[in-house]
């Protein structure tokens, strides 16, 4: 028997974190041939996005955390862009209202602590229901008591959002400090005498 979900409505602008050399950040391709949060590699591809520029800051984050190179140890040009997409007004699986989460069957302090394995079947069933996606909470950065925002993940199935304008830049886009490192002085042109 199918899985019964409870539906939200999003729409407006939402946010995806992107290498500077990918040529289309709304490609779900790679998602699809890896696998990802709520998708299951091979089966369908997913676009995700961020509802805030501070959750796309938060994932930007936790893509280097714990790498050999952190996010502020890059050069600028090679630190994430910021791509804004329109998204029509749909009602996707809704796994951010303790309802939602409820009916997803999940915990209700989710996401903390839970993994990939655990959000790719209910994926797959939203999937097979013929939603569009996942309207859900953000594990980057998140407590067993709170979690910063919400992201979408839009199935490869569904309408593509549209990109709106140009990429940013990273110093143009993260919204706090940026530290100076190291490395990065070193390619600071100085005056010299």
């Amino acid at each position: 028997m199918a899985r019964a979900f409870i539906g939200a409505r999003r729409s407006g602008a939402y946010y995806r974190v992107c290498k500077p050399e990918w040529h289309d950040c709304s490609d779900t391709a790679y998602a699809k041939a890896n696998g990802a949060r709520w998708n299951p590699r091979g089966r369908f591809g997913a676009l995700y996005l961020c509802a805030t520029i501070e959750v796309a800051a938060a994932n930007a984050r936790n893509q280097h955390t714990g790498r050999a190179i952190g996010l502020f140890s890059l050069r600028p040009e090679r630190r994430p862009q910021l791509q804004r997409f329109d998204v029509s007004l749909v009602r996707y699986a809704d796994i951010v209202s303790a309802e939602g989460v409820a009916a997803a069957g999940l915990p209700a302090d989710y996401p903390y602590d839970v993994g990939w394995q655990r959000c790719q079947p209910i994926g797959a069933a939203v999937y097979d229901v013929g939603m569009p996606g996942i309207a859900c909470r953000s594990a980057a950065e998140c407590t067993k008591t709170s979690w910063l925002g919400e992201e979408l993940a839009v199935f490869d199935s569904a309408a593509r959002p549209k990109a709106a304008g140009r990429r940013r830049a990273f110093a143009d886009w993260y919204p706090d400090l940026i530290p100076v490192t190291h490395e990065a002085s070193q390619t600071i042109p100085r005056k010299t005498r």
